[in-house]
C-alpha cells in the first residue's frame, strides 16, 4: 500500500507530499511492470502478487486537481480517507507540537460536490479519517467512538455509499482505536512502514511511506522491496 499527498507547488512538507510530475512518473513505471490497483475495501488473499493500493490522507483539493487526471490517463485507483469537518477547523496540526501549520491549513480542501466528482468517476474510495483529524489515544472511549462512528455516518449518508476504510490521523492509535477500528469498518490503515502481509491484521494494516524526496530510484526499490517479503 502506498500512501502520498500531491501539492501544486514544492513544499517544505514534502515529506509526505509528492509534485504531480513524479507521481506521474511512479504510475508510468507501475504500469509498465504490470502492477494493478485495488480499492482498500478490496483487500483480500486473492490479489495477485503485483497488486497496489494508493492512498491519500485528509482530504485535499489537489487529489481531485492533480490526483485524478493522472489516475484517469493510466487506469490506476485510489483510496481518499476524508476528515470530515476539513472545511471549518483548524485541524491540521503538528503531532509532536501540537500547533497549527499555516501552510497546511491554507491548503484548500475537497468540497461535498469535489468528493461526488471524484466518486462519479469509478476510481476513487472514500474512506474516514474521523470528524476533526484528532489525536485517537488522547481522547475518552466515547469520544474516539464518536469520531470513528459519526464520520463514518456522515460520508455514508451524504455520499449515499459504504464506508469500510479508515485511516488513524497521524497514525495515532491504542487498543481502544483498533477496538472500534474492527468493530465499525471492514479495514483500517496505519502510518507504520511496511508492505501487507498475511499477519497483519485488519484492524492495524501497514503502507509504504512514498515521500517527495526520495526520487524513482527509492521509490522502485521500496517496491521491489514489498514483493520480496
Amino acid at each position: 500500500m502506498i500512501s502520498k499527498h500531491l501539492p501544486k507547488n514544492k513544499s517544505k512538507f514534502n515529506r509526505l507530499r509528492v509534485e504531480p510530475k513524479e507521481f506521474e512518473k511512479q504510475l508510468i513505471w507501475l504500469k509498465k511492470n504490470g502492477f494493478k490497483s485495488y480499492f482498500m475495501n478490496e483487500i483480500s488473499s486473492d490479489l495477485p502478487e503485483k497488486s497496489v493500493i494508493l492512498t491519500f490522507d485528509d482530504g485535499y483539493k489537489d487529489n481531485l486537481i492533480n490526483a485524478l487526471p493522472l489516475l484517469k490517463k493510466y487506469g490506476f485507483k485510489a483510496t481518499i480517507f476524508i476528515v470530515c469537518n476539513r472545511l471549518d477547523n483548524n485541524w491540521a496540526s503538528d503531532k509532536d507540537l501540537n500547533k497549527s501549520s499555516p501552510e497546511l491549513n491554507a491548503e484548500k480542501m475537497l468540497s461535498d460536490d469535489d468528493v461526488k466528482i471524484l466518486l462519479e468517476s469509478g476510481l476513487i474510495e472514500i474512506g474516514s479519517h474521523t470528524l476533526n483529524h484528532v489525536n485517537l489515544p488522547k481522547l475518552s472511549q466515547e469520544e474516539q467512538e464518536n469520531e470513528l462512528l459519526a464520520s463514518k455516518n456522515e460520508i455514508e449518508n451524504k455520499f449515499n455509499i459504504r464506508c469500510e476504510s479508515f485511516a488513524y490521523p497521524f497514525g495515532f492509535y491504542d487498543q481502544i482505536s483498533l477496538i472500534l477500528a474492527k468493530k465499525h469498518y471492514k479495514f483500517a490503515t496505519t502510518t507504520q512502514n511496511d508492505v501487507l502481509k498475511s499477519s497483519y491484521e485488519n484492524n492495524e494494516i501497514p503502507r509504504i511511506m512514498i515521500s517527495g524526496r526520495s526520487g524513482m530510484l527509492n521509490f522502485i526499490l521500496k517496491i521491489k522491496k514489498g514483493r520480496a517479503r
